[in-house]
C-alpha cells in the first residue's frame, strides 16, 4: 500500500549525480535552495532514493530529460515514441518514468519528449521508487517520479541539433525543438515547434553472384532526405479541490524523398546497366487527447480519451536500363492509407482493507482504409495500371478491455500487485476478400518488488499480453527495393504471450549503481512471413515463438579512486531466441531479438570547469531475416565509436560537438534468393554482398534557455 514517509535528502557533500544520505536530523530539513511551497504542494512519497537539482549541477541540465538521462544506472524505457511502436490502445502504465505521480498518457510522442519541455529550474526532485509500491497499475521495477511545477508566466527552452555532411548524406540543418511552458495561476500550458528532418547517405560496392557463378561488379549509391515537422501542445488545469484536467494535441507534417541508383562497374567489358529505385511519402499524422481525474465516493476517477488519425500517400517506382539498346522494364506501386484509432477509458481507484484497488475499463476502436496500385512499364515510356484488387480494402477492429488490480504491502519491503482481466475484440475485413472474427482473451500480471536490505531492491512479474496487429498486414503489398511482394491474408490473429522477468538492482552509493535483468517471453499465433496456398508469401501465423535473455546495466562513477566528474554508464544484453520454420523443419531466431549489444559510455566534468568531454562505444549483433524464397542479414553500423566535447557556457549556451562512426562500419546487406523455397534443393537465382560507406558523422547540439 503506497503511504507518505520522509526519505533521505541530498545534502551538500553529495557526490554530483548520486543521492547522499543524510543524518536522522537532517532529513526533515528542507536543503538548500529548493522550493518549500512546492515541496509542500508534492509530498514526498515511499522512495529509496531522491535527487535534486543540485545532484546535477555538475552536468548544467537545461531539461527535466537531461537530468534523467545522468541518473546513475537508470534508462529511460518505453512509454510512446509514435503510432509506429503499435501499442495496443492506451492500456495500463508503460515504461518506467512519472510526472507528479501520474502516468504520462501518450500514443503520438514520447516520454523524452514530455521530458525535454520540462525546464530543469522546473524540477523539484527526482524519486526513484519500486513500482509496485504505487496504485499506477502496471508498473514494476524501477521508476523514476519526476516532481516538477512552474511559478507563473512563460519560460522557454530550445535545442538545435545540426548535422553536417557526411560522405554521401546532406546536411541537415532544421533538427531541433524550441518549447514554451509557465503556468496561470491553476492553469499550465505547454506549446512545442519540432523539426525532424532526414539526411541519410551511403555508397559503395555490391557483388552480385548469380546461379551459373558469374559475378557482376556494381558501385550502389542511396540518398534519404526527409522533413518532418511536428507541433504539439498541453493545457492542464489543477483546481484546489483536487480535480485534474489535461488536453494534448499534435500535428505531424511528414515528407520524404529516397532514391537508390545501382550501376554495374565490372568485370571489364560487362554492359552498365542501370537499377534506379525512388520512393515518396507525404501525409499528417493528428492527434487529440485529455483526462480529468477527480473525486467520486470513497475513490478516484479518471477519464481518458483519445482520437488519433494517420493518412499517408506512397509511391515507389524501380527501374532498369539493360544498356543494349532494348527498352528499360520497371513497376510502379502506390498506396493511400487513412487510418485511425479511437479510445475511451476509465480508471476508478480506492483504498479498501488496508490496500489500493484500481478497476479500469478501455474501448478501442481501430480504422484502416487503403488503395494500392500498381503500374507495369511500357515499351512506350509510360507506366500503365495492371490489376491488384487484393491491395485496396479495409480492416476494423472494435476492441473492449477490463482489469481489476490489487495492490498492498505484504510485509515491510514486500509489495504485491496482482491484475486479472481480459479482452473482447472484433476484426473485420473489407475487400477482395472479406473476413470477420472475434476473439476473447485473458490479461493480466502478478508483480513483487522486494527491499531485503538498504540499497538492495529487487522486482519480479509474469505478465499475460496481446499484441496489436499492423492492419496494413492484412493487404497486399510490393516492396520494389528489395522485389518481393507480401499477399493478403484475412486469417491474421494477433500473437498472445506469456512473460517473466526477474530483476535486481543494488545501489553502490559513491559508486555508482547496478541493475541485472534476466527476462523470457513466449509467444502463441507470432506473426511472421509463411507461404500461401497460392505459392506467393504473406504475413502470418506460426504456432509459437519464444525470446529469452539477460541483461545488466549501470553506473560506475570514478569519484572514489580520484576522478570526481568521471563516470562510465554500461549496458550489456544477451538473447536467445526461435520459431518455427514455416518452410523448412527447423527453428530459427526471432530477427528482432538481438544476440547481443554493449554499450559503454564515459564522461568527464572537470570540476571547477565548463567543459566536459567523453566518448562512447557501441557494438550490436543481428540476426538474419527469412522469406519463403529468400534469407538475409541487413543492418547499419554493427559498431560505432563516437567522441565528444561540451562547454556548458558559451554565451549562455550549452553547445556539443559529436563525431560518431570512428571506426567507418558500413551499412550492410547479404542475401541470397532462391527460384524456389529455401531448403527445397530450387536453384540459386542470385547472392547479394553489399557493403555501402557512410563516412564520419558530425553533430553539434546547442540548447539554451529564455
Amino acid at each position: 500500500m503506497s503511504t507518505a514517509t520522509p526519505v533521505w535528502a541530498q545534502d551538500e557533500n553529495a557526490v554530483d549525480g548520486q543521492a547522499s544520505d543524510p543524518s536522522p536530523q537532517e532529513m526533515l530539513a528542507n536543503p538548500d535552495d529548493q522550493p518549500v511551497a512546492d515541496e509542500a504542494e508534492f509530498a514526498l512519497t515511499v522512495a529509496p532514493r531522491v535527487y535534486y537539482p543540485a545532484d546535477f549541477a555538475s552536468f548544467s541540465p537545461r531539461t527535466a530529460l537531461d537530468m534523467v538521462q545522468q541518473i546513475p544506472g537508470f534508462n529511460i524505457e518505453g512509454g510512446g515514441g509514435g503510432r509506429g511502436n503499435q501499442n495496443r490502445g492506451l492500456g495500463q502504465a508503460r515504461g518506467n518514468v512519472l510526472l507528479n505521480g501520474e502516468r504520462i498518457v501518450i500514443k503520438a510522442g514520447s516520454i523524452t519528449d514530455e521530458l525535454a519541455r520540462i525546464g530543469a529550474d522546473n524540477v523539484i526532485r527526482i524519486e526513484i521508487v519500486e513500482g509496485s509500491t504505487l496504485n499506477i497499475p502496471g508498473l514494476s521495477g524501477r521508476v523514476a517520479n519526476v516532481i516538477a511545477s512552474s511559478i507563473d508566466g512563460i519560460e522557454g527552452q530550445f535545442e538545435w541539433r545540426p548535422q553536417m555532411a557526411a560522405e554521401y548524406a546532406d546536411t541537415g540543418w532544421l533538427e531541433g525543438i524550441v518549447s514554451l511552458s509557465g503556468t496561470f495561476g491553476d492553469f499550465g500550458i505547454t506549446v512545442a515547434v519540432e523539426g525532424r528532418p532526414v539526411r541519410n547517405g551511403n555508397g559503395g560496392l555490391n557483388l552480385i553472384t548469380f546461379g551459373d557463378g558469374t559475378v557482376e561488379e556494381r558501385f550502389s549509391l542511396n540518398k534519404a532526405n526527409g522533413n518532418d515537422k511536428r507541433l504539439s501542445g498541453s493545457m492542464s488545469y489543477r483546481s484546489p479541490g483536487g480535480l485534474i484536467a489535461n488536453l494534448n494535441a499534435s500535428y505531424l507534417h511528414r515528407r520524404f524523398r529516397a532514391f537508390e541508383d545501382e550501376v554495374v562497374i565490372g568485370p571489364a567489358g560487362a554492359l552498365p546497366l542501370t537499377e534506379e529505385f525512388d520512393q515518396r511519402n507525404r501525409g499528417h499524422d493528428r492527434e487529440l487527447g485529455g483526462d480529468i481525474d477527480f473525486d467520486l465516493g470513497p475513490g478516484r476517477l479518471k477519464l481518458i480519451g483519445l482520437d488519433s488519425i494517420q493518412t499517408i500517400h506512397f509511391l515507389s517506382q524501380s527501374v532498369t536500363d539493360p544498356a543494349t539498346g532494348v527498352p528499360p522494364t520497371g513497376s510502379q506501386f502506390s498506396r493511400s492509407s487513412h487510418s485511425g484509432e479511437r479510445i475511451g477509458r476509465g480508471e476508478y481507484s480506492w483504498s479498501m482493507w488496508d490496500s489500493d484497488w484500481q478497476w479500469s475499463f478501455e474501448g478501442a476502436f481501430n480504422r484502416l482504409d487503403q488503395t494500392g496500385e500498381l503500374f507495369i512499364l511500357q515499351d512506350t515510356g509510360e507506366f500503365v495500371q495492371v490489376p491488384f484488387p487484393s491491395g485496396t480494402g479495409g480492416v476494423r477492429e472494435d476492441r473492449f478491455e477490463s482489469l481489476l488490480s490489487y495492490s498492498r504491502q505484504l510485509a515491510d519491503g514486500l509489495n504485491m500487485q496482482l491484475i486479472v482481466g481480459g479482452e473482447y475484440s472484433k476484426i473485420r475485413q473489407t475487400g477482395s476478400d472479406p473476413n470477420s472474427r472475434t476473439f476473447q482473451r485473458p490479461k493480466g500480471s502478478l508483480s513483487l518488488g522486494w527491499s531485503p536490505q538498504e540499497g538492495l531492491d529487487i522486482s519480479m512479474r509474469i505478465d499475460r499480453r496481446v499484441g496489436q496487429l499492423n492492419f496494413g498486414d492484412f493487404l497486399a503489398a510490393v516492396n520494389l527495393d528489395e522485389n518481393n511482394q507480401n499477399a493478403s491474408n484475412n486469417e491474421l490473429r494477433p500473437d498472445q504471450s506469456w512473460g517473466g522477468e526477474l530483476e535486481a538492482t543494488r545501489d553502490l552509493g559513491a559508486w555508482g549503481s547496478a541493475t541485472v535483468r534476466v527476462f523470457m517471453r513466449r509467444f502463441e499465433d507470432f506473426v511472421t512471413i509463411i507461404p500461401t496456398a497460392s505459392g506467393g508469401e504473406a504475413r502470418g501465423n506460426v504456432d509459437w515463438a519464444r525470446v529469452m535473455g539477460i541483461g545488466l546495466n549501470g553506473t560506475w562513477q570514478l569519484g572514489p579512486i580520484g576522478l570526481p566528474g568521471a563516470k562510465f554508464d554500461f549496458e550489456f544484453r544477451l538473447r536467445d531466441s526461435a520459431y518455427p520454420d514455416p518452410v523448412e523443419d527447423r527453428r530459427l531466431p526471432v530477427e528482432f531479438a538481438q544476440p547481443h549489444s554493449v554499450e559503454i559510455e564515459f564522461r568527464y566534468d572537470l570540476p571547477d570547469s565548463d567543459w566536459a568531454f567523453g566518448t562512447s562505444f557501441e557494438d550490436e549483433g543481428f540476426n538474419p531475416y527469412y522469406r519463403v524464397r529468400e534469407s538475409g542479414v541487413s543492418y547499419a553500423l554493427d559498431r560505432n565509436l563516437r567522441v565528444f566535447v561540451e562547454h556548458k557556457d558559451v554565451f549562455g549556451l550549452t553547445v556539443q560537438a559529436r563525431v560518431s562512426n570512428l571506426l567507418e562500419r558500413e551499412v550492410v546487406l547479404e542475401r541470397e534468393l532462391f527460384t524456389g523455397p529455401r531448403g527445397s534443393n530450387a536453384p540459386l537465382l542470385f547472392s547479394e554482398n553489399r557493403r555501402r560507406e557512410i563516412g564520419r558523422v558530425i553533430n553539434l547540439n546547442i540548447s539554451g534557455n529564455f
